[in-house]
């Protein structure tokens, strides 16, 4: 496993800028919205057309690896995302800023398709659940910097634009100057229902359940605090508790999984503990904040790490080894997740109040649940979807 993390290294590394950079720079999007009185719904709109240009980045940047290679596209992207982060701090305003969040999707993607295609080469089915650990673990540490944008800006700063900006261009040095390992590349650019198809239905829907997840957790997350009367400090200690719990729970339930007989055992009761603590959280909206804050630790713990569970299931069934075909499939459905998210959080929160959001996310963990169970009725199902092209 050593050895496969070295290799894997470098990819970690701009993995780890990219979201560090959106992590400085997210809060106060969402902060610098809802100061300018934006409806809730609109401010969920611009978290998601983050998504809508991951999801086309997932189509498109597949195409630009097969045609123009790996590293070469994927520093032409860390430009594209590091002006676009820039522009925040030139210009305010919510249509503009609607198009750069759709840029700055579209600039992830070709990282996340080369990150998570290299570690499934390199993983196996005793260590997958670890590395997705590992990985996932980097990507949530990343989240600390968004208390640290919130308390050192606040609502009005453009530093950590800036700052975002230079740390998305300089993180992807290691991969371009790094030639110990072949990047992978597709053998074609094109994308069909066929790769779909190939991918156990179980896994897709995991994915896409993470993306509602965490989409509607973090697009509404700064919204929840103005809403339910947080000062600065406060929703800092939230970000980060949010970031420390998702990072306690990735290695070890990756190594439970691991370690179990079938990885979807493992599934099934992360998916039933986010269920029951989204609805205490619900439930107990109206009590103290310490107490609302360790439930919502719990949660972050339990939910975050069901992205790597639903991918390890998709990889340790591609035998064909078409990592790159199963990472853009999982990576394509984990953004409509990620567009439903912000978007539905919003909504709730507008007929529920503030605590919809934590509503919503337990009928989100239901609807996983829902699929989980009927695992061996939706394979079925699958082999009868038609193979169109």
């Amino acid at each position: 496993m050593r050895s496969s993390l070295l290799l894997f290294l470098p990819a970690l590394i701009a993995v780890a800028g990219f979201e560090t950079a959106l992590a400085l720079a997210s809060p106060l999007i969402s902060l610098r919205l809802e100061e300018n009185g934006t409806a809730t719904s609109l401010i969920g709109l611009v978290a998601a057309a983050y998504s809508v240009g991951y999801l086309g980045g997932t189509q498109v940047c597949r195409y630009l690896i097969a045609r123009f290679g790996a590293r070469p596209t994927v520093a032409a992207l860390a430009l594209l995302g590091a002006l676009s982060l820039l522009a925040h701090a030139v210009l305010f305003d919510v249509l503009f800023w609607l198009v750069l969040s759709t840029i700055c999707g579209f600039a992830m993607a070709g990282i996340y398709i080369i990150a998570e295609s290299l570690l499934n080469r390199l993983a196996s089915r005793g260590n997958r659940g670890r590395l997705y650990g590992i990985y996932m673990t980097v990507s949530w540490l990343t989240a600390g910097a968004s208390p640290v944008a919130v308390l050192a800006e606040g609502t009005g700063g453009v530093i950590s634009f800036i700052v975002a900006s230079g740390l998305m261009g300089l993180a992807i040095l290691p991969v371009l100057i790094s030639r110990k390992t072949p990047l992978p590349v597709p053998a074609s650019g094109g994308f069909s229902m066929t790769h779909f198809r190939a991918v156990p239905p179980v896994a897709l829907a995991i994915c896409l359940g993470s993306g509602i997840v965490n989409g509607g957790l973090h697009g509404l997350l700064p919204s929840y605090a103005v809403a339910t009367g947080l000062d600065m400090n406060e929703l800092s200690l939230m970000l980060t508790v949010a970031a420390v719990a998702g990072i306690a729970g990735q290695f070890p339930i990756g190594h439970l999984s691991d370690r179990a007989v079938e990885r979807i055992a493992v599934a099934k009761a992360v998916v039933a503990l986010g269920l029951v603590l989204g609805l205490a959280l619900y439930a107990m909206s109206g009590t103290g904040f310490m107490m609302m804050l360790g439930l919502f630790g719990l949660l972050t713990a339990i939910l975050a790490p069901i992205y790597g569970l639903g991918a390890a299931l998709a990889n340790d069934r591609d035998l064909g080894g078409c990592t790159m075909a199963t990472t853009g499939a999982l990576l394509f459905v984990n953004g409509i997740g990620n567009i439903i998210g912000p978007v539905g959080a919003g909504i709730a929160m507008q007929i529920f109040g503030p605590s919809g959001l934590f509503l919503f996310l337990s009928a989100a963990a239901a609807l996983i649940g829902v699929v989980i169970a009927n695992q061996n009725r939706l394979e079925r199902a699958w082999l009868v979807v038609p193979s169109l092209r």
